[in-house]
């Protein structure tokens, strides 16, 4: 983005959505007037006007906001963001400032939070994978073992709802990690990397993601050399982010 204060990218996306409200409230008037003559069409156009409302408002959120954490990978940028009161109803967005800004113990704080209260199985996939988001940057693959093992659980108790945790593949590299398959790991990653859609809006953090696991794999091989090169990539992709600092870490650790 080419605008990084945070106060003015939440004042421009105020404005875009009261003009926007208001758009909305000029079209209800003009169903108005068009139920008075025209019933039928009138109501068509009402129902038309509501069943379209929300699609133009996560459009704006996601341009204008979600971008910076999304495309920009910038995690202090997206908390400041969120601090100013934009998206304070909103658990995913604070997962997302605390996960890549590394605060691993904002993350296990706000899961233990929202599993307070009941879940549906796509939200304890969610936890699940935060908590093994944690656990792999930790490098605590003795707690990332029991993680997947309740992921593999939770999958086969809703056979029913399969598609869910197709969208999960992470726990597939996961449990190669636990495994110490960091061959397929590599091979999986690469596959992902040529196969990765910029149609999609999380295409750059599923980059930034699937370039640390590789970058990981590569070093758990003893290929340190390509792993060297792999987490420079990050760091150059993502400086802002905590698998920066990582990658960092284990630069160091080569040298």
């Amino acid at each position: 983005m080419k605008n990084t204060n945070a106060q003015k990218i939440v004042k421009n996306y105020r404005i875009k959505c009261a003009l926007l409200a208001l758009l909305y409230v000029v079209g209800v008037v003009v169903c108005i007037a068009i139920i008075s003559k025209f019933t039928v069409v009138g109501i068509a156009c009402m129902v038309v006007l509501a069943a379209s409302i929300k699609a133009p408002f996560d459009k704006l959120l996601e341009k204008d906001i979600e971008s910076v954490i999304y495309e920009d990978l910038d995690p202090e940028l997206f908390e400041e963001i969120l601090s100013l009161g934009v998206l304070k109803k909103s658990t995913r967005h604070k997962f997302l400032a605390l996960m890549y800004k590394g605060d691993h113990d904002g993350v296990l704080s706000l899961i233990a939070e929202t599993e307070t209260k009941p879940q549906a199985p796509i939200d304890k996939c969610q936890n699940l994978y935060r908590r093994g988001f944690v656990e792999f940057e930790r490098g605590e693959f003795e707690k990332l073992a029991a993680t997947v093992t309740e992921f593999q659980t939770l999958k086969s108790q809703n056979p029913k709802i399969e598609a869910i945790f197709n969208n999960f593949t992470v726990f597939d590299k996961f449990d190669a990690f636990v495994d110490e398959d960091y061959e397929y790991v590599v091979d999986v990653c690469d596959l992902d990397l040529r196969n990765i859609s910029k149609k999609n809006q999380n295409h750059n953090v599923t980059k930034l993601n699937v370039s640390f696991y590789r970058a990981v794999a590569l070093y758990k091989l003893e290929r340190f050399e390509e792993a060297k090169e792999a987490f420079e990539g990050v760091i150059e992709f993502a400086p802002k982010t905590h698998k920066a600092t990582l990658s960092k870490e284990y630069i160091a650790k080569i040298k």
